[in-house]
């Protein structure tokens, strides 16, 4: 067998065949009606990803009652009856490629906020006060605790929304029964602090989950498969741990189809990023997880975190240590990733980076977007996308990720495209970002950029400034501007010191190697360059100290608040811990003067400064091309995107490129 043959094979669930070991894990993409009923934009998000070539496809975390289940505004509900018949557009779409259609059940407990509620409590196994959303800007709540009727209450919408879902036309559901959910917090000894029989010992904490999957098994029949998402740890001391995780298994193995594991707690904020693994971890976070539980049971067990490409997905297969992988973030990227791999176009997918930009967006509310496919949770809203009227000729200046996406989207509309990029490479500030070793996913991305311009037939004129003349001189319809931003010069006593000038090293060249530093090293900047930078070298082995500049560093949101949430204890682990509150006042030769906002003031030995202190906007560069668009003759529009607008993150300069190109 290649190494891909085993993830082809088919795989029983119960009485269902699946047709390959690939699963679409259930993704809450806050793009439903607002009453959390189906629109057009879910039923082609799921057609998309059937026609992708997944095996199982389980639809995004649903509520089963109205009351006290829902978690997210716009979040599915299966709580009555008027949510079936949109549902079955779903799963009709879902069918007519040859997935089996799952829907994910959930309660959201004490993770639930009042404000989806109509105000009231959240409820839980105990009563108790605290912050346990995802979205951290809401204030903490009171929950109420579970009385013995609401337990009943619970147990009952469990198997009536999974009655509803079987009527629905769906083959199989999934009870949610991990990250911290009502079922997770009855589990956990860290939320569950009753006295009575479903608190205290592991027996009594388990009769929940218990309940709820022989209420469904009574209501729905033994044919109709249940899947059983852990988590085989809360990943917090005092929690749910692997040994809890293969103890339950154990027990629901007789209950249960299959099982899907993960790992975490939402309102334990610091498991976020492990839950969803970000660019700074390796691949499969719970890989070793899964094969515990794999080798305790004897049903189908899949893996879920993490793994964004089918080669590693098919090494997992192979070496047993789950039966099935699957996939949340790498099939919002690409949906039709399996379907490509497969064909032998492994090239041509739209790569994961991990950058989770879907998921913060999703924890404050907005629709998930994905940073390098913006077609995708869109496909509703271009499904009938009018190619242009006629032929045009467009160029590009700047072949940064903007300009890239631009060139690409313009070449596959019809347009004659020429790119003009002043390095002798493709890539702009996204080469450097990509260069630290963490990166990895991102220089997939960035490979994949350039095989595509190679593809689009793009005229490419790298090593050349495009000059007003150069430009006008190639008589263009549409000009699309994306020449980026550069760094800002640090403004401290001391930085026009000729003894200084070989301290002084640029984030940008240490994250490409260009540049060596010392062994003591300051990073100028907090923001997310900065910790990055610090990342890197302290996983070198250097001493580094983190340290604000003059302004502050709020600008450089590069890391987003999910990564941050894991960037911050992998420096704690290396010794880094960034002194938000101090700024570079001065610098020496050997040493750096750093404040605190009383003034007070510090010397810190210093080999290196490695300046991450922000980007500004190459608006210089715009202002001299802009003016061609009023000369008749020459430009009819012009479209100024990424960071020459205004320094951002990688999602913003590829949806600018991309929209920019549909709009000629």
């Amino acid at each position: 067998m290649t190494s891909l043959d085993v993830l082809r094979q088919p795989i029983r669930i119960g009485g269902l065949t699946v047709k390959n070991r690939i699963a679409a894990a259930p993704t809450l993409s806050q793009h439903t009606n607002t009453d959390q009923s189906v629109n057009q934009g879910v039923v082609e998000f799921y057609r998309a990803q059937a026609r992708g070539g997944v095996g199982l496809i389980t639809v995004m975390e649903t509520a089963v009652d109205e009351d006290r289940a829902i978690t997210q505004p716009l979040q599915l509900n299966l709580g009555h009856d008027r949510y079936l018949c949109a549902l079955t557009e779903v799963v009709e779409a879902i069918k007519y490629y040859g997935a089996v259609a799952s829907i994910q059940l959930n309660h959201g407990g004490r993770q639930s906020a009042s404000a989806f509620i109509g105000g009231r409590k959240p409820i839980g196994p105990t009563a108790m006060t605290g912050q346990f959303v995802e979205d951290k800007r809401r204030p903490e709540q009171e929950i109420e605790e579970m009385s013995l009727d609401m337990i009943d209450t619970v147990v009952d919408n469990f198997a009536a929304a999974a009655l509803r879902a079987k009527h629905a036309g769906f083959d199989m559901v999934m009870v949610h029964g991990g990250h911290g959910w009502l079922i997770s917090q009855f589990l956990s000894p860290l939320a569950n602090q009753r006295t009575d029989e479903y608190g205290g010992s592991f027996e009594n904490r388990v009769r929940f989950a218990v309940r709820v999957v022989d209420a469904i098994r009574e209501r729905c029949g033994s044919d109709f498969p249940i899947e059983l998402r852990v988590s085989a740890s809360d990943l917090v001391e005092g929690g749910w741990t692997l040994d809890d995780a293969l103890q339950f298994a154990q027990v629901m193995q007789h209950k249960v189809d299959c099982f899907q594991v993960s790992a975490g707690m939402i309102a334990e904020m610091q498991t976020y990023p492990l839950t969803h693994p970000s660019c700074y971890l390796p691949y499969g976070e719970n890989v070793e997880r899964a094969a515990a539980i794999k080798a305790a049971v004897n049903k189908p067990v899949a893996v879920v975190g993490g793994i964004v490409d089918l080669d590693f997905a098919a090494r997992v297969v192979a070496e047993g240590r789950a039966d099935m992988v699957a996939m949340c973030r790498a099939l919002i990227a690409d949906t039709a990733l399996v379907k490509k791999t497969f064909a032998g176009k492994a090239a041509d997918v739209v790569p994961c980076i991990r950058c989770n930009t879907c998921l913060a967006r999703g924890m404050h509310a907005m629709t998930v977007q994905c940073t390098t496919n913006p077609w995708s949770l869109r496909e509703e809203y271009y499904r009938c996308l009018p190619y242009p009227a006629r032929r045009k000729k467009v160029v590009v200046v700047g072949g940064g990720p903007a300009g890239m996406e631009a060139a690409i989207i313009a070449s596959s509309r019809g347009h004659e495209v020429v790119l003009f990029e002043r390095q002798p490479r493709l890539g702009g500030n996204l080469a450097v970002a990509a260069a630290p070793e963490f990166k990895f996913d991102m220089r997939r991305f960035l490979d994949y950029l350039v095989r595509q311009i190679e593809k689009s037939g793009t005229v490419v004129r790298l090593g050349v400034e495009a000059t007003p003349e150069l430009v006008a001189a190639e008589r263009p319809d549409e000009l699309i501007v994306a020449v980026g931003a550069e760094p800002v010069a640090l403004e401290v006593p001391g930085c026009e010191r000729e003894d200084v000038h070989g301290m002084l090293v640029p984030a940008e060249e240490v994250f490409t190697g260009r540049a060596e530093t010392g062994q003591r090293v300051v990073v100028a900047g907090c923001g997310g360059i900065g910790l990055e930078a610090a990342l890197a070298l302290g996983r070198a082995g250097k001493h580094v100290e983190v340290l604000d500049v003059p302004g502050g560093s709020e600008q450089d949101k590069t890391v987003n608040n999910v990564d941050h949430l894991l960037l911050i204890p992998l420096l704690a682990g290396l010794g880094i811990e960034p002194r938000t509150g101090w700024t570079v006042v001065g610098i020496a030769p050997g040493s750096v003067t750093v404040a605190d906002a009383d003034g007070r003031q510090e010397e810190i030995p210093a080999d290196t400064v490695v300046l991450a202190n922000g980007r500004r906007a190459r608006s210089d560069v715009v202002e001299a091309l802009v003016p061609l668009v009023d000369d008749a003759y020459v430009v009819h529009d012009v479209h100024i995107v990424g960071d020459c607008k205004a320094p951002r993150i990688l999602y913003d300069a590829i949806h600018e490129g991309f929209d920019a190109a549909l709009a000629i």
